[in-house]
């Protein structure tokens, strides 16, 4: 999450041979990478996977709390053995009379489906294609940004849509969150704090439909405003 970081899936696959164990990828947003030309390969060899997961309240631009769970057709007793309510006889088999419902840890939930069902029709495969590419490339932009910063340096290279990144040179976890604090008070952006490799950083995932060009541009010079204070 910090670095949309992805493993090695063929070879993965290839110990699921030697190996017996239960193989699951969470791919939050990486998993729409598979709409990018450019991408696509990081996901070669993902269909082997026991489940998957994928948040669609990220790229998927949808509210909080949706996300598409998939599961190996081969498991599905196991996944209504696991899932069932045992103790509400009344529900009978659920594989008597087959429902959704009853393949998932939720057994009451509100109609979460529709918002990404209107949002699926709205855009289609070419509009998220389009959305994925355009968000990738403005993460490039606001890496490249941060590449050639005195002020800024990368954690991790810009993989797909998350920038992840800290002050140069700063060590301390103060300076840092205050730098970030004067960024987000401006109303203008929003960043999270995070840890990696055990130092204090940023992150920023693009991933919003409305996000253009020039808001990234907005947000570097805001950036640097931000750090200017910081480090009067």
């Amino acid at each position: 999450v910090n670095t949309v970081d992805y493993d090695d899936f063929e070879a993965i696959s290839q110990l699921r041979k030697k190996y017996n164990f239960w193989w699951h990828i969470d791919a939050a947003f990486g998993g729409f990478a598979v709409l990018s030309l450019e991408h696509g390969h990081l996901l070669k060899g993902w269909e082997h996977a026991d489940s998957i997961t994928i948040d669609g309240h990220k790229w998927l631009n949808v509210p909080y709390e949706s996300a598409f769970f998939f599961v190996k057709e081969k498991h599905k007793l196991i996944q209504v053995e696991t899932f069932q309510n045992s103790n509400a006889p009344y529900l009978g088999d659920p594989l008597d009379n087959f429902n959704y419902l009853n393949f998932l840890p939720e057994n009451s939930r509100r109609f979460k489906a529709l918002a990404a069902w209107f949002t699926l029709k709205a855009y289609g495969k070419e509009g998220y294609k389009e959305i994925i590419s355009r968000n990738i490339k403005q993460a490039q932009k606001l890496g490249s940004f941060i590449e050639n910063s005195k002020d800024f340096e990368l954690l991790a290279p810009v993989r797909l849509n998350t920038v992840c990144f800290t002050l140069k040179d700063v060590r301390d976890k103060a300076e840092v969150e205050n730098f970030l604090s004067r960024l987000n008070d401006t109303g203008k952006v929003f960043m999270t704090p995070t840890i990696f490799n055990g130092r204090s950083g940023i992150r920023a995932a693009l991933v919003n439909w409305r996000t253009t060009d020039e808001d990234v541009s907005l947000v570097q010079d805001l950036m640097q405003t931000a750090i200017n204070k910081t480090v009067q």
